[in-house]
């Protein structure tokens, strides 16, 4: 296999080290939970980052402009300021105390208290939103859909509510809904651009629907997924295997075919008992997901070295072809299709 460059070697510690502080939180999250996911050892997360705090600051920093990015190409697309507007409004109050990307940001307030890094990196970051709000609100004010003469201090006000409202829905249970943080902030956002409140009952939300590629936390609870799946092989462990599916799921192994939970059990116990172990890896993925319908596809390569009973060493090469259902908030897998490559 051809060697990662620096580049993509840090690029990597930092997406696995997202994965492990949405699970654990930054307090939670050691140096050694990062290595062990990668499978490599501590010394080699030490070279390409020099301490613990760098390398939590530089993977929030990874995760946060990704989803800053994605927020922007979606706010772009509105055709409206008061749409934009509106789309900022949703895209920043959490769907409720299981929304980990919002988590997360709380998450990294935090931590930048202890952590100067994280201070420096969260600044950044926050003043990268707020001019995003920034930017929105200038543009209604240059199409004269908006009568706003302090663009930055609104978008402060703005900010500072959402944050202020979001952390009471997502923290505490009972206190407020979605739909009252949404109405508070659209109550404020009229008053400061001199519209009626009532115009953003007019606002056409987009079509939900269709794939499209995953936000970074639901890209990191994929990635747990399929790594949990590869952990349980390696453990030897059949039903935590199998738990990776939904009740009714579908494992087609590539040796065969294996529907709902007890019959995926039953089907790696038996290929496990002609080996000594399996060891299966998954380094490149990529995934398109329906947050709205809670639907997702995967594909990814599969590199699986195993021991034979005989002694006998195999190179396996695969793909799987992965569908993703979420229910509860919990995402698992549907139907894993095995394609093998080659076989040594």
């Amino acid at each position: 296999m051809k060697k990662p460059s620096v580049a993509e070697r840090r690029t990597e510690i930092l997406e696995v080290t997202c994965e492990v502080v949405i699970e654990r939180g930054f307090a939670g999250t050691r140096i050694s939970d990062v290595a062990k996911r990668l499978d490599v050892s501590t010394s080699l997360i030490h070279y390409h980052f020099d301490s613990k705090e760098q390398l939590l600051a530089e993977a929030f920093a990874h995760y946060a402009r990704k989803d800053l990015a994605a927020m922007e190409a979606e706010i772009d697309a509105a055709p409206t300021a008061l749409e934009q507007l509106d789309r900022i409004i949703h895209d920043n109050v959490p769907e409720g105390s299981g929304d980990m990307e919002w988590m997360l940001w709380i998450d990294a307030w935090g931590e930048a208290l202890r952590n100067p890094l994280m201070r420096t990196i969260s600044q950044e970051l926050d003043d990268q939103s707020m001019r995003l709000v920034t930017k929105v609100l200038e543009y209604g004010v240059a199409t004269e859909e908006f009568d706003c003469p302090d663009p930055t201090g609104t978008a402060l006000r703005l900010t500072a509510l959402i944050d202020g409202l979001a952390v009471q829905f997502a923290a505490h249970d009972h206190v407020l809904t979605r739909e009252d943080v949404i109405a508070s902030v659209r109550r404020l956002a009229a008053s400061e651009v001199g519209v009626p409140v009532e115009a953003f009952a007019g606002v056409v939300r987009p079509v939900a629907g269709g794939l499209r590629p995953p936000s970074p936390a639901i890209e990191a609870a994929l990635r747990r997924v399929v790594a949990t799946a590869n952990d349980a092989v390696l453990r030897r462990d059949a039903q935590a295997f199998a738990g990776c599916f939904v009740d009714d799921g579908v494992w087609d192994s590539g040796r065969g075919r294996h529907e709902g939970r007890a019959a995926i059990a039953a089907g790696l116990t038996k290929l496990l008992k002609d080996h000594a172990w399996i060891s299966p890896t998954a380094p490149q993925y990529v995934f398109e997901v329906d947050e709205h319908a809670g639907t997702g596809i995967g594909r990814g390569t599969v590199r699986e070295t195993s021991k034979r009973l005989s002694g006998k060493i195999v190179e396996t090469v695969a793909v799987n072809h992965d569908q993703f259902i979420r229910s509860g908030g919990v995402w698992r897998l549907a139907d894993r299709r095995v394609e093998i490559l080659d076989r040594g």
